[in-house]
């Protein structure tokens, strides 16, 4: 039979997130520290605007860049917590969550052979965007234990190629964020080799310690060149109403909304009141969540510290741990699927987050504090058996 997919699609990899998710569904009994969502209910009061919204009509087709009321209320919010102006009019758009906006933005401003600087550990999907755009993906490792933002690194994968940019901050997988110095560095190089960069902001409110959190499209110059992505998944536990939003200038934003208008006519309409109610109610929920984040990460962390050859440091944001599991001397592959099977707890193998996650697990902590505990216990015996710990 003649080949029927697309050389595009066959060029393009299953996520190795989704294969393990995949297995972790065929596995019983299993603790999972694998999923990138929160485990709490979309507050009560996002979810009764969005039933409100229903019984009022809201069930037709709306704006393709998303209810105007929205877009100006993401315009305030970027100006009172982002210090970004933003026009809710030409510069906002509302997509199917911060995939969309994601996916929406590679396609409209990346030409096949532009290369795509991505920061690395990083998530997956931006090596799919980027060979789906037709663009070339040139990795930025950037170094354990803390992850930063390497200007020096980044200088030396500058060619007159270079198109982009991509920071997530703060990052998954690692939960480095970024400061306010690597990214004044960051939008130095950008003015002078002419590149934007995709701000990837999704972890924003999930951060500790206080730990401030800056947009780098606050920094002179740098509204015109940042595409900032963000999203209502993660911080208000919203992952399935699927919406996000992108704020770029003007001609990047119509661009982003003619490809959004063929991936989705709209979001829905509902959802985006809910979205509203959301971002314009006080943080409190936000903050309880954060709260709980936190005393997860710091128990979790001390009984990671206590298993032989495993080191984890405290994130300063998002909701993963990344230890370092290189003592066992296994592949990070191997090391997941064993645990999976062995231990009945799913990771995601750093090794899926690019070459300088080998070494690692991503653990999520989106579970309650008991399933963490047990978890921890599950992995220490899996540990303790392993033929190299037999004796020690």
């Amino acid at each position: 039979m003649t080949e029927q997919l697309s050389t595009r699609v066959n060029s393009t990899e299953t996520s190795p997130i989704r294969k393990l998710i995949d297995m972790v569904d065929r596995t019983p009994n299993v603790i999972g520290l694998h999923a990138g969502e929160p485990d709490f209910d979309t507050p009560m009061h996002i979810r009764e605007a969005a039933k409100k919204a229903l019984d009022e009509g809201y069930t037709h087709y709306a704006h393709t860049a998303g209810l105007p009321e929205l877009r100006e209320a993401i315009a305030e919010k970027l100006l009172k917590e982002n210090n970004i102006k933003a026009d809710s009019e030409t510069e906002i758009t509302v997509t199917v969550g911060g995939f969309a906006a994601l996916f929406s933005t590679f396609q409209a401003v990346i030409n096949p052979g532009d290369e795509v600087i991505v920061t690395e550990p990083s998530w997956p999907s931006y090596k799919g965007f980027t060979k789906l755009s037709g663009g070339i993906l040139v990795p930025l490792q950037l170094k354990a234990p803390d992850y930063p933002l390497d200007v020096n690194s980044l200088t030396e994968r500058i060619t007159e190629h270079t198109k982009m940019v991509v920071i997530n901050n703060p990052n998954n997988p690692t939960g480095a964020v970024y400061s306010p110095e690597q990214l004044r560095d960051l939008a130095s190089l950008a003015k002078k080799h002419d590149f934007l960069v995709l701000a990837d902001e999704v972890y924003e409110k999930i951060v500790f310690d206080n730990t401030p959190h800056y947009s780098i499209a606050s920094f002179t110059t740098m509204k015109e060149k940042t595409i900032t992505v963000n999203s209502f998944s993660k911080t208000y536990a919203m992952t399935g109403w699927r919406v996000g939003y992108v704020v770029a200038n003007e001609q990047i934003t119509s661009g982003i909304r003619r490809i959004h208008s063929y991936i989705a006519s709209c979001v829905s309409p509902a959802f985006q009141k809910a979205a509203l109610a959301a971002i314009t109610a006080p943080d409190d929920c936000v903050q309880r969540m954060v709260r709980e984040y936190k005393e997860r990460r710091d128990m979790t962390v001390e009984a990671l510290n206590d298993i032989p050859l495993l080191q984890c440091i405290k994130p300063k944001g998002t909701f993963y741990l990344f230890p370092d599991v290189q003592g066992l001397g296994l592949p990070s592959a191997d090391l997941a699927e064993q645990i999976l099977k062995k231990a009945k707890v799913a990771t995601i193998p750093g090794s899926a987050f690019g070459s300088s996650g080998e070494g690692h697990l991503r653990m999520a902590i989106a579970v309650s504090k008991k399933d963490l505990l047990e978890a921890v216990k599950r992995i220490g015996s899996f540990v303790k058996a392993l033929p190299s710990r037999r004796g020690k």
